[in-house]
């Protein structure tokens, strides 16, 4: 698993540090996203173009492309300027952690949560033969920066969200932004597709960075650390909630073989000159983790006390080796030495 603070992001969130991103990605992004929203709201026809609209995307048009540009574009100026800012701010520190990866990580939540969405509109439309779920618009970016605030969380859990303020860490971030969506539809600030975003883009998040993402210098798709567990993602009284979610889309993954961390290999090669002991961490198993859970991480632990075994092994015959080796020139040295001996002997 990963390390339950990133001490580099940390560095990063330094203003001596991104003075000068190393990356441009996520400039260019916030720019887009400004140059969608002046269009929606200057130009609101623009949206039978951009935005999902069931009957447009696959019904009536089939302007199927909706499923990847309404996440881009926005037709309220209040949201889109949120979005914009939140990619400008985050997104930089992202693209700096993890390159390109950072754009896969993006594109992939925003097209899962668009398309569920979309799945849910059809289905209520099926369930009541009400036309405004075929009808509404839905676009914005909420639901990938929602996501954002998961990898926040993941990443540098115990850094201050305000410098001067430690009540609120990163780790709290995923149930922040869900409480404010909700804060903000029930007071009327926000439409209910915009609650919908934020929940999805929560979900998805957590499940890319979960089982999919690879990570920069790591061959294992994932981080199966306990700390990131999806429970630890909501409040103490919601966690049973989350633990349940959690399981079931462990069950869902792993049965669709996208749990790479627990059928293949987890523990990476020993260098040659590391000791054992301390080159392979051996995952515990928490009292508190579901049954699922625990027989993942007791596998795991399985194969890392394996590769310890081996690796000493190995080290016991290159130390036996090295020996013989050095053996050899001091038993020949004491061949010539007695050979010398006998012949001095002879001569006497």
């Amino acid at each position: 698993g990963m390390s339950v603070a990133d001490p580099e992001l940390q560095a990063t969130l330094s203003t001596r540090v991104i003075k000068s991103p190393q990356g441009k990605i996520h400039i260019a992004l916030a720019s887009l996203l400004l140059l969608l929203c002046l269009l929606g709201v200057t130009t609101p026809s623009s949206a039978e173009y951009f935005a999902l609209i069931p009957f447009n995307t696959a019904i009536g048009k089939f302007r199927v492309w909706n499923l990847l540009t309404s996440a881009y574009y926005d037709n309220s100026i209040l949201m889109g300027g949120v979005n914009t800012a939140v990619v400008f701010i985050v997104g930089r520190m992202l693209e700096r952690k993890w390159k390109l990866e950072f754009v896969k990580f993006m594109a992939a939540v925003n097209f899962a949560t668009m398309l569920t969405i979309f799945i849910i509109m059809v289905a209520c439309y099926a369930t009541t033969a009400d036309m405004k779920f075929l009808l509404s618009p839905v676009c914005g970016f909420s639901a990938a920066n929602a996501a954002f605030g998961v990898a926040l969380k993941q990443l540098a859990p115990n850094q201050n969200c305000v410098a001067s303020f430690d009540k609120i860490k990163f780790k709290h971030l995923p149930a922040i932004v869900i409480a404010c969506a909700v804060v903000c539809y029930g007071v009327g600030v926000t439409q209910f597709k915009d609650l919908l975003l934020v929940v999805f883009g929560t979900y998805y998040g957590w499940l890319y960075l979960r089982y999919l993402m690879l990570y920069p210098g790591n061959t294992i798709r994932g981080d199966s650390n306990e700390d990131f567990a999806f429970k630890t993602l909501w409040p103490g009284p919601l966690r049973p909630i989350g633990a349940m979610f959690g399981n079931i889309t462990f069950g869902c993954c792993e049965m669709c073989g996208f749990c790479k961390v627990v059928d293949g290999p987890v523990v990476e090669e020993l260098p040659r000159t590391a000791a054992p002991s301390t080159s392979i961490p051996i995952p515990e198993v928490p009292d508190t983790v579901s049954e699922a859970e625990r027989k993942q991480s007791e596998r795991r632990r399985a194969l890392a006390v394996k590769a310890i075994n081996e690796r000493i092994e190995q080290l016991k015959r290159a130390q036996k080796a090295k020996a013989a080796e050095a053996s050899k020139p001091a038993d020949a040295t004491s061949a010539v030495e007695s050979s010398a001996t006998k012949s001095k002997d002879a001569t006497d």
